[in-house]
Order: C-alpha cells, then structure tokens, then sequence
C-alpha cells in the first residue's frame, strides 16, 4: 500500500504543522503503509538530517521528495509546488492520496479524471471562519482582512472538497460536526486526534528541593488566542511559582510582545523564556517541570478545532495539567481526574488551579499518572493504525 502525502510546507518546518505531519508520516510507516511525503526543500540538509531534527530517524517505507520551489510562500511558489504535484499523481506508483492541505486537496479531486485515486483529507480548521478569526484576534487592519468574497471562495472549495473527497477525517468531534453545520452531511468522515510519543516507562516526577519554586511550562507558539499573555497575568497572584516558555520564533511579533508583558508586569525575575528549541530538546526541557499549562482562549478556533501537541506531550510527560475547559479539551481531558480545567479566560480560577497543584503534590500525582494512562489511547503509533485501518480500505474498496 503506497500513500501520496502532499504539504506544501518547507521542511523541516519547526512548527506543529510540521510536527504533526512527519509523526503521522512516520507512524503511517512504522504501521507498514509505504508513505512519500512531498514538501519543499528549505535548506542542503540530507533527508536523515531532516529527520534527526524531529528526533526520527530513517524508516525503509518512508521516503522523503523535497522540492526545491522559487517564491516559497508566495502564490507564483504554490502554484510552482502545485504543478509539481501533478506528475506524481499520475505515475501509477500509488494508491491513494492524502493531506491536510485544502488546496492541494481541491486540486487532487479536480485532476482524479488523471489519476484515478481515493483523496483523503485532514481537516484542521473550517477554512473562512479561521481565517477571519485570524485577521480579528491579530487586529489586523480591515484593508487587509480577507474580503468576503475571499471567504465566500474558502467554503466553496471548502464544500467541494468536504464532498467529493473519499474521506474526511477530522482532530476533533466539534471540528467534524463545525463541517457537516456549515457544508452539510459528508460521504464519509473519522476523527482522528493528534497525538504525542508515549513512552513505556512513565516518567519520574521532578524532585524539587525545599524552598525551590514550584516551575510551571508553557510549551508552543504565542499566538494571542493561545493564552500566554493571560497565563502572566495569573503570575501576579503565584508569588511562589516560576514560568517557563518555550516557544516563538524571533522573526515573529509575538515573543517580542509576550516579553514586554512580562517586562509591564515586573515578572522578568519568574519567567524565563527559552524561545524555540527543537523537538528533542523540548522533551528533555519538558523533565524540568512541575506542572505543564494550557491557557487557551475563548475562540471559536479553541473551542472546536484545536487539538494541541503540546496537550498530548503534556499527558505524556507524567506531569499534572492545568488547562481552558473547552470543548475541544474536554474531548480528551476531564476536570478532576486526568486535570484540572478552568473557564477559558479566568486569571484567577488559573492561578488557583496552579496554587492547588503547587500545595497539594498528592493531587498533581494522581492526576498526571491517570493523564499518562489515558494518552496511552492518543499515542502517534495508535494514530498511525486508525489511519492506516483508513487508508487501506478506502484504497482497496
């Protein structure tokens, strides 16, 4: 069984998109699917160099193509990446085709008279409602928002796709039923969450020394909706505690802006930024921690289409969490045994739960073993076999 993967992405790519779609590359291959995985040559690093960034190393039924595209980013390099694409489609090597990438899930089903294959597509988002959420939580001027005739174009190709694609498959149930309300019922749809490594072995806990601060992490981008800037806000009232975050690229605004709030604040001796770091090194950072946070906001984006890697790494890490009581939270998480969950947007319900976990060790310990439990079920080797169940039978139907 040999699988098409298209993301138009450069790679490596530090960010969850591309995180999350080499593990599920990865893991479609550890479950003896044959994957190429087609993205955009970034920079010279050798193909097990690219891996070893993600801390992977080489699978016999994964093989890396790596375009080298002009313009990357621009429309002229989509559309170069795009045209690329065609040829593979169509020289009889493979036997389905899948990705996450609307556009090249639109363009797949179009050519299908060329090719003749299954499409499968991964659905993060509902595409006009992220991306004018985007435009409104980043205060991006209105000349520069997407028009609606710009979002009117989204939902179409948005249904379309939703329609004719083979299958659907989702990373969350709100995001599923999000579709079917806006496009109607699809042919067929799964959902799939992402997922973390998880290891045999738990983890042993932090052994803090007496006096020692409790240390709570914020793992991830800084995106406003994410919730940093709120999670500083609650440092004010956790005189005890100190912050790290590990995240933000710098030619981004949003580390700069996270700083300065921490600089506004007067937090600078109790947060400790250790901006981006790769994945390797994220998870021997994340053995550092007392206590892992998830202070996402109130967005339509939070509560139905996001489910965090750093969610699933959290559980994974046997560290208790403290996390938004969102819908899409709730889907894997449940307040008083395996979290502790707070109104999304609340500071002092926030530094409470943190306050808790900090005095009353007994509880972060029941909480993180019965998370590690539970992310046994979210695992991207689980992943790997739900979506390789998938793909094999919609290819051999």
């Amino acid at each position: 069984m040999n699988v098409l993967y298209l993301a138009d992405i450069r790679f490596p790519m530090e960010r969850a998109n591309g995180i999350q779609t080499i593990e599920t590359c990865h893991a479609l291959a550890r479950d003896g699917i044959d994957v190429e995985l087609v993205v955009r040559r970034s920079d010279s690093r050798s193909d097990t160099a690219c891996l070893e960034f993600f801390g992977l190393g080489p699978h016999p039924n994964l093989r890396l193509r790596r375009l080298a595209i002009p313009a990357p980013g621009t429309l002229w390099g989509h559309l170069v990446f795009a045209a690329k694409c065609l040829p593979l489609m169509k020289d009889g090597r493979h036997d389905a085709i899948y990705t996450r990438d609307l556009v090249l899930a639109d363009l797949a089903l179009r050519t299908k008279w060329l090719h003749g294959l299954p499409v499968l597509y991964e659905a993060h988002t509902v595409a006009s409602v992220f991306s004018e959420e985007t435009a409104r939580l980043y205060d991006v001027p209105h000349s520069a928002r997407p028009t609606p005739a710009k979002l009117r174009r989204l939902a179409r190709r948005e249904r379309r796709v939703c329609h004719e694609a083979t299958a659907v498959i989702t990373i969350t149930r709100g995001l599923l039923d999000c579709l079917v309300k806006q496009h109607g019922p699809l042919t067929e749809a799964h959902v799939v969450p992402d997922g973390a490594r998880v290891s045999e072995t738990p983890p042993r806990a932090r052994e803090r020394s007496p006096g020692e601060p409790f240390r709570i992490y914020y793992v991830g981008q800084l995106y406003p909706w994410k919730g940093a800037d709120l999670l500083m806000e609650s440092m004010r009232l956790l005189p005890g505690v100190e912050l790290v975050i590990v995240g933000g690229l710098p030619p981004e605004p949003d580390l700069d802006r996270v700083r300065e709030v921490a600089r506004r604040l007067g937090l600078t001796e109790r947060v400790h930024f250790r901006g981006f770091l790769p994945p390797p090194e994220v998870a021997e950072e994340r053995k550092n921690a007392d206590a892992f946070v998830i202070p996402l906001l109130d967005s339509t984006t939070a509560r139905h289409f996001t489910s965090p890697l750093k969610l699933f790494e959290a559980m994974a890490s046997g560290r208790p969490i403290v996390a938004s009581d969102l819908p899409s939270i709730r889907e894997v998480l449940t307040h008083g045994d395996n979290a502790l969950l707070v109104p999304a947007g609340d500071v002092e319900a926030l530094a409470a739960a943190v306050r808790r976990l900090a005095e009353e060790p007994e509880t972060g310990a029941r909480l993180a073993a019965r998370a590690m439990e539970h992310v046994r079920r979210y695992s991207w080797d689980e992943r790997g076999r739900r979506l390789g169940a998938i793909v094999r039978r919609v290819a051999t139907a």
